[in-house]
């Protein structure tokens, strides 16, 4: 096989590019990541949205079938996520305190799976995460995902009560972090 050399700063083999492709990687890392305590926190909030349709039941550890509308009586935080989704399992001790944290609120922090492997697989993932204090939902097809607009994990909707506004939050918050949840108070209050 014939091989030659035309521009040898494009050529795998040569030493310049083995120098420019590392620091060309690392400084796109860095003009992409966030720095600064607020990773992780809500610093913009969403703009909000009409409650998208949530007519394709759920169930619960017990497999008995349920609908978000059942839970329209008080507010709902309701978090998207899977055991194959690492952000999401960093989020979800955050999650498990922000229920303990918003509960005199009367929030209810719902945690919707969407392993296909369904309650048999969440459960015991969560009872080794060591998170309580959430209603669990499984939704093995994701058809409430799909029906709610969800385009990626986690994906978190704040649902006042009544089920009559919205906000969206796409990727892993901090939510046990005090400045979210006076973000979240402030919105059902708004």
């Amino acid at each position: 096989m014939f091989y030659k050399r035309f521009l040898p700063i494009l050529q795998p083999k040569t030493p310049a590019l083995r120098l420019i492709r590392p620091t060309l990687a690392v400084l796109v890392m860095l003009l992409l990541v966030p720095t600064g305590s607020n990773v992780g926190k809500a610093e913009v909030l969403p703009a909000s949205e009409a409650v998208p349709s949530m007519l394709s039941p759920i169930v619960d550890e017990a497999g008995n079938g349920f609908t978000m509308k059942q839970l329209a009586e008080g507010p709902v935080l309701l978090n998207f996520w899977a055991t194959w989704c690492a952000p999401c399992v960093a989020e979800l001790p955050a999650l498990s305190r922000a229920a303990a944290a918003l509960a005199d609120d009367g929030v209810t922090v719902v945690l919707v799976s969407v392993d296909r492997g369904g309650a048999q697989k969440a459960v015991p993932f969560l009872d080794r995460s060591g998170v309580s204090g959430v209603t669990l939902g499984f939704d093995q097809r994701a058809k409430l995902s799909r029906e709610m607009g969800v385009r990626g994990l986690p994906t978190t909707l704040l649902l006042t009560a009544g089920q009559t506004d919205a906000w969206r939050f796409i990727g892993p918050l901090e939510w046990d972090d005090p400045d979210v949840l006076g973000m979240v108070r402030g919105l059902l209050d708004g």
